[in-house]
Protein backbone atom coordinates (compact mmCIF):
# COMPACT_ATOMS: atom_id res chain seq x y z
CA UNK A 1 0.00 0.00 0.00
CA UNK A 2 1.10 3.37 -0.86
CA UNK A 3 1.10 6.27 2.04
CA UNK A 4 1.82 9.62 0.98
CA UNK A 5 2.58 11.59 4.50
CA UNK A 6 2.30 15.60 3.79
CA UNK A 7 4.25 17.46 6.62
CA UNK A 8 5.38 21.10 7.76
CA UNK A 9 8.07 19.50 9.88
CA UNK A 10 10.18 17.43 9.21
CA UNK A 11 11.60 15.94 12.65
CA UNK A 12 9.97 16.02 16.20
CA UNK A 13 7.24 12.86 15.84
CA UNK A 14 7.02 12.38 12.35
CA UNK A 15 10.57 10.79 11.44
CA UNK A 16 9.90 8.27 13.96
CA UNK A 17 6.35 7.73 13.00
CA UNK A 18 7.86 7.46 9.40
CA UNK A 19 10.24 5.10 10.08
CA UNK A 20 7.59 2.60 12.12
CA UNK A 21 5.90 2.91 9.33
CA UNK A 22 8.10 2.28 6.31
CA UNK A 23 8.11 -1.51 6.99
CA UNK A 24 4.23 -1.89 7.08
CA UNK A 25 3.62 0.44 3.58
CA UNK A 26 5.06 2.11 0.93
CA UNK A 27 5.63 5.64 2.09
CA UNK A 28 6.36 8.89 0.89
CA UNK A 29 7.42 11.76 2.83
CA UNK A 30 6.98 15.59 1.85
CA UNK A 31 8.09 18.35 4.20
CA UNK A 32 8.03 22.35 3.45
CA UNK A 33 11.29 24.02 4.16
CA UNK A 34 9.36 27.46 5.33
CA UNK A 35 10.57 28.66 9.24
CA UNK A 36 13.40 27.27 11.03
CA UNK A 37 11.59 27.30 14.09
CA UNK A 38 9.32 24.17 12.37
CA UNK A 39 11.71 21.77 10.87
CA UNK A 40 15.48 22.75 11.94
CA UNK A 41 15.25 23.30 7.66
CA UNK A 42 17.28 26.29 6.08
CA UNK A 43 15.28 27.14 2.69
CA UNK A 44 18.12 29.39 1.49
CA UNK A 45 20.31 26.17 1.40
CA UNK A 46 18.03 24.81 -1.29
CA UNK A 47 18.74 24.72 -4.76
CA UNK A 48 15.28 24.30 -6.13
CA UNK A 49 11.34 23.93 -5.53
CA UNK A 50 11.59 20.53 -4.22
CA UNK A 51 14.42 18.79 -3.17
CA UNK A 52 14.88 14.67 -2.73
CA UNK A 53 15.97 13.54 0.69
CA UNK A 54 19.58 12.50 -0.49
CA UNK A 55 20.59 15.97 -1.64
CA UNK A 56 19.65 17.89 1.47
CA UNK A 57 22.50 17.27 4.07
CA UNK A 58 20.56 18.58 6.84
CA UNK A 59 18.42 15.44 6.83
CA UNK A 60 21.13 13.00 5.58
CA UNK A 61 21.86 12.22 9.06
CA UNK A 62 18.58 10.41 9.63
CA UNK A 63 19.00 8.04 6.63
CA UNK A 64 18.24 5.24 9.48
CA UNK A 65 14.91 6.31 10.01
CA UNK A 66 13.38 7.56 6.51
CA UNK A 67 13.60 6.61 3.01
CA UNK A 68 15.64 9.79 2.02
CA UNK A 69 15.43 8.40 -1.57
CA UNK A 70 11.39 8.63 -1.14
CA UNK A 71 11.72 12.53 0.71
CA UNK A 72 10.77 15.48 -0.50
CA UNK A 73 11.55 18.55 0.89
CA UNK A 74 10.26 21.58 -0.56
CA UNK A 75 11.19 25.21 -0.22
CA UNK A 76 8.54 26.77 1.13
CA UNK A 77 6.70 30.26 0.78
CA UNK A 78 5.11 32.06 2.88
CA UNK A 79 1.43 32.58 3.59
CA UNK A 80 0.96 35.98 2.72
CA UNK A 81 1.76 35.24 -0.76
CA UNK A 82 -0.92 33.95 -1.70
CA UNK A 83 -0.98 33.54 -5.37
CA UNK A 84 2.69 31.70 -5.30
CA UNK A 85 1.39 29.65 -2.60
CA UNK A 86 -1.47 28.04 -4.45
CA UNK A 87 0.60 27.56 -7.43
CA UNK A 88 3.32 25.11 -5.32
CA UNK A 89 0.21 23.65 -4.24
CA UNK A 90 -0.42 23.07 -7.55
CA UNK A 91 3.34 21.84 -8.39
CA UNK A 92 3.30 19.58 -5.67
CA UNK A 93 -0.09 17.78 -6.42
CA UNK A 94 1.25 17.31 -9.78
CA UNK A 95 4.09 15.16 -8.22
CA UNK A 96 1.91 13.50 -5.80
CA UNK A 97 -0.30 12.53 -8.60
CA UNK A 98 2.45 10.86 -10.34
CA UNK A 99 3.18 8.46 -6.39
CA UNK A 100 -0.51 7.90 -7.06
CA UNK A 101 -0.90 6.90 -3.29
CA UNK A 102 -3.74 4.55 -1.26
CA UNK A 103 -4.10 6.80 1.34
CA UNK A 104 -2.13 10.35 2.64
CA UNK A 105 -1.73 11.50 5.60
CA UNK A 106 -1.62 15.45 6.35
CA UNK A 107 -0.10 16.82 9.76
CA UNK A 108 -1.57 20.31 9.18
CA UNK A 109 -3.94 22.22 8.15
CA UNK A 110 -2.07 24.72 5.68
CA UNK A 111 -1.87 25.99 1.87
CA UNK A 112 0.78 23.93 0.75
CA UNK A 113 -1.18 21.02 0.46
CA UNK A 114 -4.69 22.73 0.01
CA UNK A 115 -5.17 21.14 -3.71
CA UNK A 116 -3.93 17.77 -2.52
CA UNK A 117 -6.63 17.98 0.17
CA UNK A 118 -9.11 18.54 -2.05
CA UNK A 119 -8.76 16.17 -4.88
CA UNK A 120 -7.87 13.26 -2.45
CA UNK A 121 -10.50 14.32 0.81
CA UNK A 122 -12.04 11.02 0.31
CA UNK A 123 -8.62 9.13 1.00
CA UNK A 124 -7.19 11.61 3.42
CA UNK A 125 -6.45 10.88 6.88
CA UNK A 126 -5.54 14.55 9.55
CA UNK A 127 -3.83 14.72 11.79
CA UNK A 128 -4.91 17.01 14.72
CA UNK A 129 -2.38 17.77 16.89
CA UNK A 130 -4.46 20.30 18.89
CA UNK A 131 -7.89 19.12 19.35
CA UNK A 132 -8.53 22.79 20.62
CA UNK A 133 -6.92 26.31 20.71
CA UNK A 134 -4.42 26.81 23.74
CA UNK A 135 -5.20 30.05 25.45
CA UNK A 136 -4.26 33.28 23.77
CA UNK A 137 -3.27 31.62 19.93
CA UNK A 138 -6.51 31.25 18.56
CA UNK A 139 -5.36 33.12 15.55
CA UNK A 140 -7.78 34.17 13.02
CA UNK A 141 -6.13 32.54 10.01
CA UNK A 142 -5.59 29.46 11.87
CA UNK A 143 -9.48 29.22 12.75
CA UNK A 144 -10.35 29.76 9.14
CA UNK A 145 -7.59 27.03 7.41
CA UNK A 146 -8.87 24.83 10.29
CA UNK A 147 -12.28 25.06 9.64
CA UNK A 148 -11.31 24.35 5.40
CA UNK A 149 -9.45 21.36 6.59
CA UNK A 150 -11.75 19.96 8.68
CA UNK A 151 -14.90 20.37 6.58
CA UNK A 152 -12.49 18.80 3.43
CA UNK A 153 -11.38 15.46 5.42
CA UNK A 154 -13.12 13.25 7.16
CA UNK A 155 -10.75 10.80 8.68
CA UNK A 156 -8.98 12.84 11.46
CA UNK A 157 -6.60 11.07 13.93
CA UNK A 158 -5.81 12.69 17.61
CA UNK A 159 -2.49 12.01 19.40
CA UNK A 160 -3.99 11.18 22.90
CA UNK A 161 -7.27 9.70 23.56
CA UNK A 162 -8.24 11.88 26.79
CA UNK A 163 -9.94 14.80 24.49
CA UNK A 164 -11.73 12.20 21.61
CA UNK A 165 -15.25 12.56 22.89
CA UNK A 166 -14.63 16.40 23.67
CA UNK A 167 -13.57 16.69 19.71
CA UNK A 168 -16.31 15.08 18.49
CA UNK A 169 -18.70 16.46 20.29
CA UNK A 170 -17.53 20.12 19.58
CA UNK A 171 -17.26 19.55 16.25
CA UNK A 172 -19.80 17.25 15.19
CA UNK A 173 -17.86 14.65 14.16
CA UNK A 174 -18.55 11.18 12.82
CA UNK A 175 -17.03 8.63 15.69
CA UNK A 176 -16.12 5.79 13.06
CA UNK A 177 -14.48 8.50 11.07
CA UNK A 178 -11.99 9.64 14.27
CA UNK A 179 -9.11 7.66 15.34
CA UNK A 180 -6.65 7.88 18.50
CA UNK A 181 -2.94 6.96 18.80
CA UNK A 182 -0.50 8.74 20.72
CA UNK A 183 2.89 10.23 20.28
CA UNK A 184 6.57 8.27 21.83
CA UNK A 185 9.96 9.42 22.05
CA UNK A 186 11.57 12.30 19.70
CA UNK A 187 14.37 10.14 18.47
CA UNK A 188 15.45 12.97 16.06
CA UNK A 189 17.22 14.57 19.28
CA UNK A 190 19.71 12.08 20.00
CA UNK A 191 21.20 12.28 16.97
CA UNK A 192 22.56 15.96 17.96
CA UNK A 193 24.77 16.93 20.81
CA UNK A 194 26.21 15.52 24.07
CA UNK A 195 26.83 16.15 27.66
CA UNK A 196 28.50 18.50 28.89
CA UNK A 197 31.68 17.35 30.74
CA UNK A 198 31.67 20.45 33.08
CA UNK A 199 28.62 19.91 34.85
CA UNK A 200 29.48 17.94 38.00
CA UNK A 201 27.22 15.49 39.41
CA UNK A 202 26.15 17.61 42.29
CA UNK A 203 24.30 19.87 40.02
CA UNK A 204 20.47 19.74 39.78
CA UNK A 205 18.38 20.99 37.02
CA UNK A 206 15.24 21.23 36.21
CA UNK A 207 14.62 22.53 33.03
CA UNK A 208 11.48 24.20 31.06
CA UNK A 209 12.21 24.15 27.50
CA UNK A 210 9.50 25.13 24.35
CA UNK A 211 8.19 27.88 22.55
CA UNK A 212 6.81 30.76 25.18
CA UNK A 213 3.18 31.12 25.12
CA UNK A 214 0.61 32.22 27.35
CA UNK A 215 -1.06 28.31 27.92
CA UNK A 216 2.76 27.29 29.20
CA UNK A 217 2.46 28.57 32.84
CA UNK A 218 5.98 30.12 33.05
CA UNK A 219 5.41 32.39 35.32
CA UNK A 220 4.27 29.82 37.90
CA UNK A 221 7.82 27.61 37.40
CA UNK A 222 9.68 30.86 37.81
CA UNK A 223 7.76 32.53 41.39
CA UNK A 224 8.43 28.47 42.43
CA UNK A 225 11.68 29.05 41.51
CA UNK A 226 12.20 31.94 43.22
CA UNK A 227 10.89 30.81 46.21
CA UNK A 228 13.01 27.43 46.26
CA UNK A 229 16.44 30.21 46.39
CA UNK A 230 15.66 32.43 49.02
CA UNK A 231 15.19 29.47 51.25
CA UNK A 232 19.09 29.72 50.94
CA UNK A 233 19.37 25.48 51.34
CA UNK A 234 19.32 24.65 47.78
CA UNK A 235 22.41 26.58 46.31
CA UNK A 236 23.54 23.17 43.82
CA UNK A 237 19.43 23.12 42.36
CA UNK A 238 19.22 25.53 39.08
CA UNK A 239 16.80 26.19 36.75
CA UNK A 240 16.35 27.10 32.91
CA UNK A 241 13.92 28.57 30.49
CA UNK A 242 14.69 27.93 27.09
CA UNK A 243 12.77 28.94 24.20
CA UNK A 244 11.54 31.50 21.92
CA UNK A 245 8.52 34.31 21.87
CA UNK A 246 7.24 36.52 23.81
CA UNK A 247 6.81 36.25 27.87
CA UNK A 248 2.78 37.68 28.50
CA UNK A 249 4.27 38.69 32.26
CA UNK A 250 7.33 41.00 33.59
CA UNK A 251 10.44 38.97 32.87
CA UNK A 252 13.07 41.01 34.42
CA UNK A 253 13.24 40.28 37.73
CA UNK A 254 14.05 36.91 37.37
CA UNK A 255 17.14 37.92 35.49
CA UNK A 256 18.57 38.79 38.98
CA UNK A 257 19.10 35.38 40.45
CA UNK A 258 21.99 33.78 39.12
CA UNK A 259 20.52 30.29 39.52
CA UNK A 260 17.85 30.92 36.70
CA UNK A 261 18.92 31.19 33.36
CA UNK A 262 16.76 32.32 30.80
CA UNK A 263 17.67 31.68 27.11
CA UNK A 264 14.57 33.78 25.28
CA UNK A 265 15.48 32.99 21.80
CA UNK A 266 15.27 29.91 19.20
CA UNK A 267 16.80 27.03 20.24
CA UNK A 268 18.79 24.44 17.61
CA UNK A 269 18.26 20.87 18.24
CA UNK A 270 22.33 20.52 19.04
CA UNK A 271 21.80 23.30 22.13
CA UNK A 272 18.71 21.79 23.06
CA UNK A 273 19.75 18.32 23.26
CA UNK A 274 22.86 18.93 25.66
CA UNK A 275 19.88 21.52 27.87
CA UNK A 276 17.99 17.89 28.09
CA UNK A 277 21.10 15.67 28.47
CA UNK A 278 22.16 18.34 31.09
CA UNK A 279 19.34 18.41 33.23
CA UNK A 280 17.52 16.07 35.75
CA UNK A 281 13.84 16.61 35.58
CA UNK A 282 12.05 18.80 32.88
CA UNK A 283 8.83 20.82 33.62
CA UNK A 284 5.78 21.32 31.90
CA UNK A 285 3.59 23.49 34.11
CA UNK A 286 0.68 24.11 31.13
CA UNK A 287 -2.53 25.82 32.13
CA UNK A 288 -4.29 23.80 29.23
CA UNK A 289 -2.50 21.19 26.86
CA UNK A 290 -3.24 18.62 24.41
CA UNK A 291 -0.31 16.31 24.19
CA UNK A 292 3.25 17.40 24.58
CA UNK A 293 6.76 17.13 22.37
CA UNK A 294 8.36 18.07 25.21
CA UNK A 295 7.42 14.94 27.17
CA UNK A 296 8.37 12.97 24.20
CA UNK A 297 11.29 14.77 23.72
CA UNK A 298 12.69 14.56 27.14
CA UNK A 299 11.61 10.70 27.03
CA UNK A 300 14.32 10.08 24.35
CA UNK A 301 16.66 10.91 26.85
CA UNK A 302 15.16 9.17 29.96
CA UNK A 303 14.89 12.44 31.44
CA UNK A 304 11.63 12.25 34.10
CA UNK A 305 9.23 15.34 33.73
CA UNK A 306 6.82 17.09 35.84
CA UNK A 307 3.59 17.57 34.12
CA UNK A 308 0.15 19.56 35.12
CA UNK A 309 -3.09 17.75 35.21
CA UNK A 310 -4.52 19.33 31.45
CA UNK A 311 -5.75 17.59 28.52
CA UNK A 312 -3.49 14.72 27.27
CA UNK A 313 -0.46 15.39 29.35
CA UNK A 314 -1.99 12.42 32.35
CA UNK A 315 -2.01 9.81 29.18
CA UNK A 316 1.79 10.86 28.70
CA UNK A 317 2.84 10.32 32.10
CA UNK A 318 2.56 7.94 35.00
CA UNK A 319 2.91 9.25 38.06
CA UNK A 320 5.54 8.30 40.49
CA UNK A 321 6.62 6.03 37.24
CA UNK A 322 7.96 8.65 34.76
CA UNK A 323 7.21 11.77 36.24
CA UNK A 324 5.03 13.17 38.15
CA UNK A 325 1.54 14.85 38.01
CA UNK A 326 0.32 18.11 39.77
CA UNK A 327 -2.03 20.25 39.36
CA UNK A 328 -2.28 23.97 37.07
CA UNK A 329 -1.27 27.41 37.97
CA UNK A 330 0.49 25.61 41.53
CA UNK A 331 3.83 27.18 42.71
CA UNK A 332 3.54 25.14 45.90
CA UNK A 333 2.53 22.52 44.51
CA UNK A 334 5.73 22.85 41.28
CA UNK A 335 7.88 23.23 44.42
CA UNK A 336 7.24 20.02 46.24
CA UNK A 337 7.52 18.21 43.02
CA UNK A 338 11.00 19.70 42.93
CA UNK A 339 11.43 18.71 46.15
CA UNK A 340 10.68 15.58 46.04
CA UNK A 341 12.84 14.52 43.06
CA UNK A 342 15.69 16.54 44.39
CA UNK A 343 15.41 14.31 48.16
CA UNK A 344 14.91 11.02 46.10
CA UNK A 345 18.11 10.21 43.38
CA UNK A 346 16.78 6.35 43.52
CA UNK A 347 13.41 7.72 42.31
CA UNK A 348 14.78 9.51 39.31
CA UNK A 349 16.94 6.90 37.89
CA UNK A 350 13.91 3.83 38.76
CA UNK A 351 12.01 6.62 36.54
CA UNK A 352 14.59 6.82 33.91
CA UNK A 353 14.59 2.96 33.59
CA UNK A 354 10.84 3.17 33.30
CA UNK A 355 10.96 5.31 30.57
CA UNK A 356 13.15 3.28 28.80
CA UNK A 357 10.80 0.14 29.03
CA UNK A 358 7.93 1.47 28.47
CA UNK A 359 8.92 3.98 25.42
CA UNK A 360 11.55 2.53 23.53
CA UNK A 361 10.34 -1.26 23.88
CA UNK A 362 6.52 -1.58 25.65
CA UNK A 363 3.07 -0.35 24.78
CA UNK A 364 3.81 2.73 24.05
CA UNK A 365 6.49 2.96 21.49
CA UNK A 366 6.21 4.24 18.00
CA UNK A 367 5.96 0.87 17.30
CA UNK A 368 2.66 0.36 18.84
CA UNK A 369 1.49 3.89 18.04
CA UNK A 370 2.50 3.11 14.01
CA UNK A 371 -0.41 0.19 15.03
CA UNK A 372 -3.03 2.75 15.32
CA UNK A 373 -2.17 4.71 12.81
CA UNK A 374 -1.89 1.82 10.12
CA UNK A 375 -5.56 0.57 11.39
CA UNK A 376 -7.07 3.84 10.52
CA UNK A 377 -5.19 3.54 6.92
CA UNK A 378 -6.53 0.22 6.47
CA UNK A 379 -10.14 1.94 7.15
CA UNK A 380 -10.10 4.53 5.15
CA UNK A 381 -8.58 2.02 1.76
CA UNK A 382 -11.09 -0.50 2.76
CA UNK A 383 -13.81 2.40 2.31
CA UNK A 384 -12.73 4.28 -0.76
Amino acid sequence: MKVAFLSTFAFDANISLINALKNKCDIYFFTEALYEIDNYLDKNKLTKFMSIGNEVEQIQRFSKLIPLDKTFVIKGTRQSNIIKKIYNSYRINKKIEKINPDVIIFDSHLITYLLTAFKYRNKSLLIVHDPFFHSGENFTADILLRKLFFSLLDYKILLNKNQENDFIKHYNQNPHKVFTSFLSIYEYLTFYGKKDDERTEKDFNVLFFGRISPYKGIKFFLDACVEIIKLEKYPNITFTVAGSGNFDFDITKYYHYSQIKILNKFIQPVELSQLILNSNVVICPYIDATQSGVIMSSFAFKKPVIVTNVGGLPEMIGNNKTGLIIEPKSTEQIKQAIFKLYENPQMLEEMSENIAKEYFYGKKSWTQSAKYFLDAIKSISNKI
